[in-house]
């Protein structure tokens, strides 16, 4: 018995910088098993675009002229389409999206990263309605959000600043330690945690540690945190100052 054809991937393209929507075009034309069936440049366009396509996925800018890709992920057209937003160097944006565990790409796009974006979102399902919430007010009120999205292997997770009592890396990974006792391992590393997470909110002690500091109970002379829950974290020696200098609010 004969396998049907494979499915085929519909692909909307959307920026406001033609240069952008060609480079893309040419890109996904060598991508088996995906087919670019509309490209445009406005949320306008999309509005019309969508429907009338009714594309799987998104090749997405974040900031349009007339609004922005959020407005167009609001739309119930588009409310299946997986997305890959695509940016510029831009720290706020990116902040944005990684609040919102969702995937993106730099302008210039490279061929090799979209690869390997076009797999994992293939994988993957639709950013939830609480992904792009929480991206969305990060992107317009520039990190005033107390929150963050955490996608784990089972799960997506919105968790909030103040039920985090501390993150450990281990080789590559990130486990959260709650307040409630759950622990969720994320596949990200703790640099990436430790440029999202406010130092307003969070200590980084030691290589391995993101510590709430409102969870600190006392800072031992030895080189040691112990939180509120009697857990110790070790404070490296290089970190020593910075650590003593933080509690005593002299940073």
């Amino acid at each position: 018995m004969k396998n049907g054809p494979s499915p085929v991937t519909r692909v909307v393209i959307i920026d406001d910088e033609p240069a952008i929507r060609k480079d893309l075009q040419a890109l996904m034309q060598q991508q088996p098993g995906f087919i670019v069936t509309g490209v445009c440049g406005s949320v306008q366009e999309a509005r019309t675009i969508i429907p009338a396509t009714e594309p799987d996925l998104l090749l997405l800018d974040i900031s349009l002229g007339d609004g922005t890709g959020f407005d167009i992920l609001r739309e119930p057209a588009a409310a299946n389409c997986k997305v890959i937003f695509i940016t510029a160097h831009q720290d706020y944006a990116i902040k944005a999206i990684k609040f919102g565990a969702l995937d993106y790409l730099l302008k210039p796009v490279d061929e090799e990263e979209l690869q390997q974006a076009l797999a994992r979102v293939s994988a993957g399902r639709p950013a939830a309605p609480e992904q792009l919430t929480l991206a969305q007010q990060q992107f317009r009120q520039g990190g005033l959000q107390n929150r963050i999205v955490l996608r784990s292997q089972q799960y997506l997770q919105v968790v909030a600043f103040e039920e985090i009592i501390y993150c450990q890396s281990d080789a590559g990974y990130t486990t959260f330690f709650l307040a409630d006792g759950r622990k969720i391992v994320v596949s990200r590393s703790i640099k990436e945690y430790e440029e999202l997470l406010p130092e307003t909110w969070f200590i980084r002690p030691h290589q391995s540690y993101l510590v709430n500091h409102r969870f600190i109970d006392r800072y031992h002379k030895d080189g040691y945190l112990i939180l509120r829950n009697n857990t110790e974290i070790p404070v490296s020696t290089r970190r020593k100052d910075y650590v003593v200098e933080y509690l005593t609010g002299n940073r």
